[in-house]
């Protein structure tokens, strides 16, 4: 008998719950992974490094988002990068980190028909 894989429902209610923002992927900086102008991005609110990962931060120009690794140099430094490799990536400590992090990505969504977004996402 095969085995059906059962994700409980629990997950949805926390989606729901608020705890969550939407974020608009803007630009050419994320791709392929994350499309500009077609695809969000679910943020979870952190005021720190929570391991490797997407984050949202704020740049001092805007919001944007960065994926995240440790550099592993014994100071405890952090390299942003971004998934397309036309961008170059930049080391900054955790306290510089700390100060402009926004939230990490738990989710990517890719719409299926843009019609209905228009009045929910501005």
């Amino acid at each position: 008998m095969a085995q059906e894989l059962v994700f409980p429902s629990k997950y949805t209610e926390n989606v729901l719950s608020g705890r969550f923002r939407v974020h608009a992927v803007i630009g050419d900086s994320m791709e392929p992974a994350l499309r500009g102008g077609r695809d969000y991005a679910l943020i979870s609110p952190v005021s720190s490094y929570s391991g490797e990962g997407i984050y949202l931060i704020d740049t001092g120009l805007g919001v944007d988002l960065f994926r995240v690794t440790s550099t592993f140099d014994g100071a405890g430094g952090l390299c942003l990068s971004k998934e397309n490799q036309r961008y170059r990536s930049h080391s900054i400590s955790r306290e510089q980190f700390n100060e402009t992090v926004l939230g990490i990505v738990v989710a990517d969504i890719r719409p299926r028909d843009e019609r209905f977004l228009g009045d929910v996402v501005q």
